[in-house]
């Protein structure tokens, strides 16, 4: 057979640094590719061994049947394989194709499996054309390529540096084993229906084309793979063993309609890396009702997945979309990626992350570790359902979900936040679509009973009304639907959709989906206004859930003084309120009247305020009127509570309840037991770390908590053992406006950002930049001045007046002026002698008393004495 014309009789031999060895090229193609004007000495060397006598690739005479029945035939371009056996093995001393050249493969059937091992030193580069109507595997441990042009139509094809021995070969038994070379497909693979494509190797890459309608693309990166391959399909896979810098990349189009594309890579250990890139496209649309699969699976100990280009599982036609997942230790979404499981007509599909900790961020460029842009989230979300995920918290990541930038979409798709531990609300979260839901999974690295994970809303979260919302605690626990409120309803409302409604079912769970106005209920009722959800009779205690995600119910009236148990909700029991502000109105009941509720048994209140005036008998408190074996964790109340007995700023009266950073400002007043914060404790009543006003409230005492003058409550100091912000932009529950405002709950604050001002002294007043809702910085002397928001306005960065104390030469010069002729006025010559020295001169302008009607002399006096504090700041 050597006598025929080869399929390899005319190329050359370059040094290839992706094969780090000498690769078969078409005649004209440059040697020099990307290695510069010189080789260097170990380049030449190595570029020498090319030179060396080289057997003819795909030549017939370089094949050997080892296992199996068949015959190896080259005529002119075209090396024949004829397969008789329903497996059959083939040891090649080399095997490459230029591009005018064809390997064929004429088998039994579609079943069959031809091996075509590589037993010489040389690569594989095939730049031509190979077919079959079965299944082809080609084995090289130093290399394959598909070059650019080349065209691969079989059934399956496996294209592996790893190697399999004969034996397992010819029993089913597909195990391969390696430790080096790379598989790289510049070409167009194309697979039969149903059919495979496996590209296997430490490192494998996509960048050309690969197909394999309603069936499996596979490019998995290890030393050892095991594949399931029955009845001409790939049915599953796994890496045995991890490869050093393991790598799976598609940079160009991988598609599977119908079927599955998979991504994986292991790392050895956890101190060597594997990473699955994409950049390019990858598509399993459901076609003929079969939902496509999009997985890129990295090492969950140190592996990474970077997230860019399309994944598509759409199902753009009919049927359902289908299922797409990115896991690894480190997720990373880039910028503009695209990723989408929408359906025209049926239900969309899913799109899981799952790393350990993840972050939503503004973008991903800034970001370290596992993280997606919220921009780039709520594209996605607009084109299918995503579930962000963390598994087992291995290394220093603890498992959570932090939401740190506002995402917003628009379309009837699911959020789904699933953490092994904590999520985390930093920044908002907005549905703008009446079916757009949100899910919040956590604690999942435990059973649910004992578990104390947590989610915590620390921004508003928007969503429309209905059933779109739902959490599950614990990897055991059921999912508690949530009915989503945003409407007041009308008095005597039992629709259990809107606010008033609740009463129609007490035991359901609530959250709000944006702020409620509750003005119109002065007029509910003949002037007993809104209807407190629950109470001892009919309709019955409130037993369900409520949380606000830190909404708003303003002006919210009641007025049933001969009624007892009275607030927002009359009487709660074994529940928990949290997340909610009220924000003016007033509420006025008999005994047990508290603005949040009248009575609280066995309720948790987190994360709540109030600013509502509450007027009772017994048990009056600002935020509950008797708390009764319930904790109440950083809350305050801020209204004018007027009472009997058992009157407090915060809470009436606390039986066996736990209070825990909170505190009162509003004006406390009571005939018989009251206190600033507390009115009266009893039984194991303990409260923690909590204040009140001494100032404003008019109380010095309290049965629990500490008094402090109206200053102190405006400093930080008073709170450091709080979870409080000075700056704007943070993550903590609190947020001070430092000499300005007591504490302000963060999660209900805008962020706003401002520019900073720096202005040189002049004596006068000046001020800053603000914004409606923000009062802007302002001073006369040197400093740093702060914009400052109350509670229902901004959590500011930024906004800063600073006035510099180096004021001009010009400016001191003048009122050194200006002050010598007053001095010389009040006949004080003696005094101007004070010189240049802003400092004696301010002295002399105090002592000689400037008249409050002489402005320059008083402007004069400032800039001294701003001088003054500039050049003691400076040592001088």
């Amino acid at each position: 057979m050597k006598g025929h014309a080869s399929i390899n009789r005319i190329y050359r031999l370059v040094w290839s640094p992706v094969f780090n060895s000498c690769v078969a090229v078409a005649e004209n193609t440059s040697s020099r590719g990307k290695l510069g004007a010189s080789l260097g000495m170990a380049g030449l060397t190595l570029a020498m061994a090319c030179l060396a006598p080289q057997a003819r690739a795909a030549d017939a005479g370089n094949a050997s049947v080892v296992a199996g029945t068949g015959s190896v035939s080259t005529l002119g371009n075209t090396t024949t394989i004829n397969q008789g056996s329903q497996r059959l093995a083939i040891d090649w001393t080399s095997l490459s194709t230029r591009a005018n050249e064809a390997l064929v493969f004429n088998q039994p059937n579609a079943q069959a499996i031809a091996l075509n091992r590589i037993t010489g030193s040389s690569p594989s580069e095939l730049l031509g054309s190979l077919t079959a109507n079965g299944q082809v595997f080609i084995q090289n441990p130093n290399g394959v390529l598909f070059g650019a042009g080349s065209q691969v139509n079989v059934g399956g094809l496996v294209a592996s540096t790893l190697s399999m021995s004969n034996a397992d070969f010819m029993a089913g038994r597909h195990v391969f084993t390696g430790s080096g070379g790379t598989v790289v497909n510049r070409g167009t693979l194309n697979a039969g229906q149903g059919g495979y494509l496996a590209l296997l190797a430490p490192e494998v890459r996509n960048e050309g084309v690969m197909t394999a309608s309603l069936g499996t693309a596979l490019l998995a990166a290890g030393n050892k793979v095991t594949l399931n391959l029955d009845n001409a399909s790939l049915l599953g896979y796994s890496i045995d063993q991890g490869a050093i810098n393991a790598l799976a990349e598609n940079k160009q189009l991988i598609q599977a309609n119908g079927g599955q594309v998979l991504l994986s890579a292991k790392a050895v250990d956890s101190l060597t890396t594997a990473t699955v890139n994409n950049t390019g496209v990858i598509e399993a649309k459901t076609i003929q009702n079969k939902a496509g699969r999009i997985l890129l699976m990295g090492d969950m100990e140190s592996g990474t997945v970077n997230v860019g280009g399309t994944l598509d599982a759409s199902a753009p036609n009919s049927g359902d979309g289908g299922f797409i997942e990115t896991s690894a230790a480190h997720v990373k979404v880039a910028d503009g990626a695209v990723i989408t499981t929408l359906a025209a007509s049926g239900n969309h599909g899913s799109w899981l992350i799952d790393p350990t900790d993840f972050t939503i961020a503004a973008g991903s460029g800034g970001l370290t570790g596992s993280g997606i842009g919220a921009t780039t989230l709520g594209n996605n979300l607009n084109l299918g359902n995503v579930a962000l995920a963390t598994n087992n918290a291995g290394g220093s990541d603890a498992g959570d979900i932090h939401v740190n930038a506002a995402v917003t979409w628009n379309a009837g798709t699911t959020l789904t936040l699933s953490a092994w531990r904590n999520i985390n609300i930093n920044a908002s979260i907005t549905s703008q679509h009446a079916n757009g839901k949100l899910a919040l999974e956590y604690g999942l690295g435990a059973l649910n009973a004992g578990n104390t994970a947590t989610y915590n809303v620390r921004a508003t979260v928007n969503l429309r009304a209905g059933d779109n919302f739902s959490i599950r605690l614990g990897s055991d626990g059921v999912t508690e639907p949530y009915k989503v409120i945003t409407s007041l309803g009308a008095a005597g409302s039992t629709t259990g959709t809107d606010l008033q409604g609740i009463n129609g079912n007490l035991t359901g769970n609530y959250v709000l989906g944006a702020d409620i106005d509750a003005s119109s209920t002065v007029n509910w009722n003949a002037g007993a206004g809104f209807d407190p959800l629950g109470g001892v009779n009919a309709p019955g205690i409130f037993e369900g859930r409520f949380d606000g995600l830190n909404h708003r119910i303003g002006n919210l009236f009641i007025n049933r003084p001969g009624d007892n148990f009275v607030g927002l909700f009359g009487l709660t029991q074994s529940t928990s309120i949290q997340n909610l502000g009220l924000v003016g109105g007033s509420i006025t009941g008999g005994d047990f009247v508290g603005a949040i509720a009248g009575q609280g048994c066995c309720t948790t209140f987190r994360n709540v305020y109030s600013t509502a005036a509450v007027q009772g008998s017994d048990y009056v408190g600002g935020l509950v009127g008797e708390l009764s074996d319930g904790g109440i964790t950083d809350a305050y109340a801020g209204g004018a509570v007027t009472g009997s007995d058992r009157v407090g700023g915060l809470v009436g009266s606390s039986v066996d309840g736990t209070i825990t950073r909170a505190y009162s400002t509003g004006r406390v007043s009571a005939t018989g037991m009251v206190g600033g914060l507390v009115g009266e404790e009893f039984g194991t009543a303990v409260t923690n770390d909590s204040y009140w006003d001494i100032d404003s409230s008019g109380q010095s005492t309290s049965a629990g908590g500490t008094g402090k003058a109206h200053g102190q409550m405006l400093q930080a100091a008073t709170f450091s053992g709080w979870d409080i912000a000075t700056q704007g932009g943070s993550t903590a529950t609190w947020r001070i406006y430092e000499g300005q405002t007591g504490p302000l709950l963060r999660g209900f604050l805008q962020p706003l950002t401002l520019p900073d001002t720096s202005v040189a002294f002049n004596g006068a007043q000046q001020s800053g930049v603000g914004a409606a809702g923000a009062t802007a910085a302002s001073g006369i002397n040197p400093g740093i001045y702060s914009a400052w928001s109350g509670q229902e306005g901004f959590d500011i960065t930024g906004g800063r007046l600073i006035i510099r104390g180096d004021e001009p030469r010009l400016l001191i010069d003048e009122a050194y002026r200006s002050a010598m002729v007053y001095l010389a006025g009040v006949g004080r010559p003696a005094n101007a002698q004070a010189g240049q020295d802003p400092c004696a001169m301010a002295d002399a302008l105090s002592a000689a008393g400037v008249e409050a009607g002489d402005e320059a002399s008083q402007k004069a006096l400032a800039v001294l004495q701003g001088a003054c504090r500039g050049a003691k700041s400076r040592g001088s």
